[in-house]
Parts: C-alpha cells; sequence; structure tokens
C-alpha cells in the first residue's frame, strides 16, 4: 500500500496519516498538486490532506484541487495543532536575534500574533511545510534562522524549542481529509458520520442556494459548513462545498433526489466517519 502526504516527515499532515497507516507506507510530496495527481493517477492508494484549521479557516488550495479532481473522501481526523519557535542549538542563548524566520504560510499566520509581538520587523520565509522551515534552520548552523513548527520537527533535524505553543489560541485545531478510491477500516474511535457535497450553481438562476437550503432544512439535516470559492474559469462563477452531519433515515437520500429533479449540480464527494485521533501529537 502507497499513501502519500504533504511532506517532509515531522509535519503535521504526516502526524495525521500516521493515525491510519505505518510510516513505511508514507510517502512524502512537496506539494497539494503533485500529490493529488499522484493520487488520480493511480501512483497512490491514499492520500491525506489538511482542510481547516480553527485559526485560519478553510486550506483553500486544498478546496480549489478538490473540486478540480474530485476524490472521495474516506475518513476525517482532527488534530490539535501546537506550534513551537525552533532554533539551531549553536543560537539557544541568542534566539532575540533571530533575523529570519520560515515556515508554511499556515503555521505562520496561525503565529501571527506572536510574531508581530517578538518580530514585528523580521523577514519572513513562506515554504512548503513547517517541515522544509526546520531543514533550512538545521542546513544553515552559523545563521540566525528560527522556524515554525511541529516538537517532531524539531527532533527530527536536532533543534531546540525556545518558545512553546506560540498559536494564537489554545485549542488551535485541523481537520484533515483522507482521500481515496477505496473504505478505510480503522480501529480509531469513532465520531459521527459526515457527508460532504460540491454545489456548482448557475449564477442566471436567482435564488438557487436558498432554494437548495430549504431541502435540507425541510428534511431537518445539520449543515455543519458550508462556504463558496470561485471555480476560476470567469468572473462571477463559484461552486459551493457543504458539509453535514449523516442522518440516519431516508433525509439525505430525499434531498439529493429533490435536487436532481430539480436540475441541481450537485456531486457528493464523501460519505465518511469522524475520529479521533490515537496519540495527540503536536
Amino acid at each position: 500500500m502507497k499513501v502519500g502526504y504533504l511532506g517532509p516527515k515531522g509535519s503535521f499532515t504526516y502526524s495525521a496519516a500516521t493515525n491510519f497507516f505505518a510510516s513505511e507506507a508514507l510517502l512524502s510530496y512537496d506539494s497539494l498538486p503533485a500529490l493529488l495527481k499522484a493520487l488520480r493517477s493511480g501512483l497512490l492508494e491514499y492520500c491525506m490532506v489538511p482542510i481547516e484549521n480553527t485559526i485560519e479557516g478553510s486550506v483553500l488550495p486544498t478546496l480549489d484541487l478538490i473540486f478540480q479532481t474530485l476524490p472521495t473522501i474516506q475518513a476525517e481526523i482532527v488534530l490539535p495543532i501546537r506550534q513551537q519557535l525552533m532554533v539551531h542549538p549553536n543560537h539557544v542563548e541568542r534566539w532575540q536575534e533571530t533575523e529570519l524566520i520560515c515556515s508554511h504560510p499556515q503555521a505562520l499566520a496561525q503565529s501571527q500574533l506572536f510574531l508581530m509581538n517578538h518580530f514585528p520587523l523580521i523577514d519572513i520565509e513562506q515554504l512548503g511545510s513547517t517541515t522544509l522551515g526546520a531543514q533550512k534552520v538545521a542546513q544553515n548552523p552559523d545563521k540566525k534562522y528560527a522556524a515554525i513548527g511541529s516538537r517532531e520537527a524539531a527532533t527530527q533535524f536536532g533543534l531546540q524549542i525556545v518558545k512553546e505553543d506560540i498559536q494564537s489560541i489554545d485549542n488551535n485545531e485541523t481537520r484533515f481529509w483522507l482521500l481515496g478510491n477505496q473504505p478505510l477500516l480503522s480501529d480509531l474511535p469513532q465520531q459521527k458520520q459526515k457527508v460532504t457535497l460540491l454545489f456548482d450553481l448557475a449564477k442566471d438562476r436567482p435564488g438557487a442556494l436558498y432554494h437548495c437550503l430549504a431541502f435540507f432544512a425541510a428534511e431537518k439535516i445539520n449543515l455543519t459548513k458550508i462556504e463558496s470559492r470561485t471555480q476560476k474559469s470567469q468572473l462571477g462563477e463559484y461552486f459551493f462545498i457543504i458539509d453535514l452531519e449523516r442522518p440516519q433515515g431516508k433525509q439525505l437520500q430525499n434531498v439529493l433526489q429533490q435536487l436532481n429533479a430539480q436540475h441541481f449540480d450537485v456531486t457528493l464527494i464523501g460519505d465518511y466517519p469522524t475520529y479521533i485521533p490515537k496519540i495527540r501529537k503536536s
């Protein structure tokens, strides 16, 4: 079995993937497009992607690529995210003289209050993952660099954490989706069953979104999220992504039948369990 994740090893996505798979099965990818392309072409059986964070909201590149490639969501897991400021051991005593901080854009954004208070004028470098930031610091021991990322990344690259839990809020969490073509059996504790739908609404149909949502309301289905994204085709064209708690009866089937009867373009991309992580990793 081959499973891809947004790497390198030590990233938060890697931590999410290790809840389902042995590390030997995991393959690192430097970008989301490369990861989803590998899944679509059959090089991977599954891949793990970040989808939403407490502080920064949806991971928009993931949403856009999912709309373009239409993979199937097989599971969801939510991990607590603790961001650490780390430096090379050579600079522990003088970490406040740091001249460059590098990390993934999400990690930088999640730590923006700390950065504003401690490093308001510092140079920031955005990289493809938090682990790449830690790797850059490790490879430049003579430079006053720092990275933001996980404890696992600090350990992996021999860095010293000088400020712990610098994320802007304590209960910072990220949702991850496991994408693949086959259902996954897991012994992780399971929470609710969820469903995710994509709506491609015609822009010349007044009240289209309202009429769609009315079907869910009539069946008393609880929507947990709705978000719009541009289709990147022309100005004014959007798609909507909707998450909902899966009802026990036939309510969802009834809604989908009514939407199809009204010629709404709806795609079900996941009917999946949400899991509790076995280990609370930072």
